[in-house]
């Protein structure tokens, strides 16, 4: 098992599209991973995953039955987009995906033990205050390490 992916960097994207992808996560991600729509419906952020763990959640999207994981496999395939990053190590966002993910200017990355993440800085923000504290301690709840 490779290292997991973690921590929080803020790189900008420039009016090319192309943003300067964090070194640490590029060194456990491997030379090329792709990019695509998060898995979460209701959250509007850019998956990165390296080439085989994005051929294992490609395998698992194709487990999803019936008309709906046919709908789920468009959502999320027909944007997915393989990077290699340039000798400066930036890799190119997309339009598509930057609409989606309403990201311009700056963005923050983070490190998701599978996979990265890329956030509108603000979104990321909200989303992360709304977790239910109750919740929060009920999952953690017994949790040993």
């Amino acid at each position: 098992m490779r290292e997991p992916l973690c921590g929080t960097y803020s790189p900008s994207i420039d009016a090319k599209g192309r943003m300067s992808f964090p070194n640490k996560l590029r060194d456990v991600l491997g030379p090329e991973f792709y990019l695509c729509k998060g898995p979460e419906i209701d959250k509007q952020y850019i998956a990165v995953y390296s080439v085989e763990d994005f051929k294992e959640y490609s395998a698992k999207l194709y487990e999803i039955p019936g008309d709906i994981g046919g709908e789920i496999r468009r959502v999320i395939l027909a944007g997915a987009e393989k990077q290699s990053p340039d000798k400066q190590g930036r890799i190119f966002i997309p339009a598509m995906l930057r609409e989606y993910a309403g990201i311009e200017g700056e963005v923050t990355v983070i490190g998701n033990y599978n996979k990265a993440e890329i956030w509108n800085p603000a979104k990321l923000t909200v989303d992360s205050q709304i977790i239910d504290p109750e919740a929060y301690k009920a999952a953690m709840a017994g949790f040993v390490f």
